[in-house]
C-alpha cells in the first residue's frame, strides 16, 4: 500500500476526532509521530499514539493541555497523556549530563529538525493527522520497506547509549540489517552508564521478539553477547535459536544457559531479571525427548508451560499424549506405601514410573 494512501487513512481515523476538535483553533500542524506511524506503514494496529503539536507556544499548550484534563509527566520538558495521546511540543534534546537523562530541551517548530532527534530513521516519519500529509526527511519509508536499520542523526545518536539496545530489539522485532555505517557507530558506544532496569526493558522485547536471528547477530557485531551474556553467541547455537518456536519470555535465556552450561541463577541476578525468569535454570533439559521423558515431565506441570516444547514434532507428541494443557496424574494408590513401611518418597517415585509404562501400553 502506498504511504500517502495510509497517510490518508491515518487523517480519516475516528481516534483522532476528538484531538482535532480540541486543537483546531490553534494549528493546522499536529502530527503523528514515532513507533505508532512505523506501525501503520507496517500494517501493525496501533492504539496508543505520540502526537507532536506545532505552532504553538508552549505556554498556550500547557494552558490547553491543563484545561482538557490532560496529565504532565516528565521534569524538564512535558508531555501530555490524554487518553491513549501522548501530546507534546516538538523538541531538540542535547547532551548535559551522564546517564540516559542526562539532556537539556529545547522547544523546536520546525518539522525537519525536530525529526532529527528520532533514533532511527524508521521512527522518524511523520502523518500530519489533519491532512494525512507523510514528512519523511531521513528517508525512513524507504528504510522500513528495504528492512534496513539506519541512525537518523550520527552526530547526536551515541549521544543516548541506550538506542543502541533499541536498535537491538527493532532488528529482532521487525527483521531488520544495520547497515554498515550506523554499526560503525553502534560499535564505538559504551552502554555501562545504563541502568539494569533500563538494560532489562529493551531485553525483553527482544525476548519476545519473532526474528531473534537479526538481534543475535547484531549483539554479536557489537560485542554485547559476551558483554551482556558472558558468551559469543556461534553459529550453531544462532540457527538453533531460529529454529524454537518460542512461547515464552524466558525461552532464550532457557536455551542459552543449556547450551553454554551457564550457571544460570548467577546469570539472572547480574542482569537483575525478575524473578519469573528463574524458570529458564530451574525447568528440565532434554536435547531428546520421548514420550516416556514427556510424561514424567507432565507429572510437575502441563507441557504448555514446558521451556522445552519448542518444536512442532514436541507439540504434536505432547498433544497426542494428551498433555498438552493439562498435568499427567494418574491415580496412585499412596495407601499401599504406608502399609509396607518403604520410604514414601522412593517408592512412590516407583509407582509413578509404572504409572507411565502402564499409560504408554495402553495408548500403544
Amino acid at each position: 500500500m502506498l504511504v500517502s494512501t495510509i497517510g490518508y487513512q491515518i487523517s480519516q481515523n475516528s481516534d483522532f476526532d476528538e484531538l482535532k476538535k480540541l486543537l483546531l483553533n490553534h494549528t493546522k500542524r499536529a502530527y503523528l509521530v514515532g513507533g505508532s506511524v512505523r506501525d501503520a506503514i507496517l500494517g501493525i494496529g496501533s492504539k496508543d499514539y505520540d502526537i507532536e503539536i506545532y505552532d504553538i507556544t508552549p505556554d498556550k499548550f500547557d494552558a490547553l493541555m491543563q484545561e482538557c484534563g490532560a496529565v504532565g509527566v516528565g521534569k524538564s520538558y512535558f508531555v501530555y497523556k490524554l487518553k491513549n495521546y501522548d501530546l507534546s511540543l516538538p523538541r531538540t534534546e542535547s547532551k548535559s549530563g551522564y546517564g540516559h537523562k542526562g539532556f537539556s530541551v529545547e522547544y523546536c517548530n520546525d518539522e525537519r529538525i525536530a525529526s532529527a532527534r528520532r533514533d532511527f530513521t524508521i521512527n522518524s516519519i511523520m502523518v500530519n493527522i489533519f491532512s494525512g500529509e507523510v514528512l519523511d526527511f531521513w528517508g525512513g519509508v524507504s528504510d522500513l520497506m528495504a528492512k534496513r536499520l539506519r541512525v537518523t542523526n550520527p552526530k547526536t545518536f551515541s549521544d543516548d547509549s541506550l538506542r543502541v539496545l533499541r536498535g537491538v530489539q527493532f532488528a529482532a522485532r521487525f527483521d531488520l540489517v544495520c547497515n554498515s555505517d550506523s554499526l560503525k557507530i553502534m560499535q564505538k558506544i559504551d552502554i555501562s552508564d545504563l541502568s539494569a532496569n533500563r538494560i532489562y526493558l529493551e531485553l525483553e522485547k527482544f525476548f519476545i521478539a519473532k526474528f531473534k536471528r537479526r538481534a543475535m547477530e547484531l549483539l554479536s557485531e557489537l560485542g554485547l553477547d559476551l558483554k551482556l551474556f558472558g558468551v559469543e553467541f556461534d553459529e550453531r547455537f544462532i540457527q538453533q535459536i531460529s529454529n524454537k518456536i518460542h512461547t515464552h519470555k524466558a525461552s532464550f535465556l532457557y536455551h542459552l544457559i543449556n547450551y553454554y552450561a551457564i550457571d544460570g541463577k548467577s546469570l539472572i541476578s547480574r542482569l537483575a531479571l525478575p524473578n519469573c525468569y528463574s524458570i529458564s535454570y530451574k525447568q528440565p533439559f532434554l536435547r531428546r525427548v520421548s514420550k516416556f521423558e514427556l510424561l514424567k515431565i507432565a507429572l510437575d506441570m502441563p507441557l504448555y508451560q514446558w521451556l522445552g516444547l519448542d518444536s512442532k514434532a514436541r507439540i504434536k507428541m505432547a498433544k497426542d499424549l494428551g498433555i498438552y494443557d493439562f498435568k499427567f496424574s494418574p491415580h496412585i494408590d499412596t495407601t499401599i506405601i504406608k502399609t509396607t513401611g518403604k520410604a514414601y518418597g522412593d517408592e512412590l517415585k516407583r509407582l509413578k514410573i509404572e504409572a507411565i509404562k502402564d499409560y504408554l501400553n495402553d495408548c500403544n
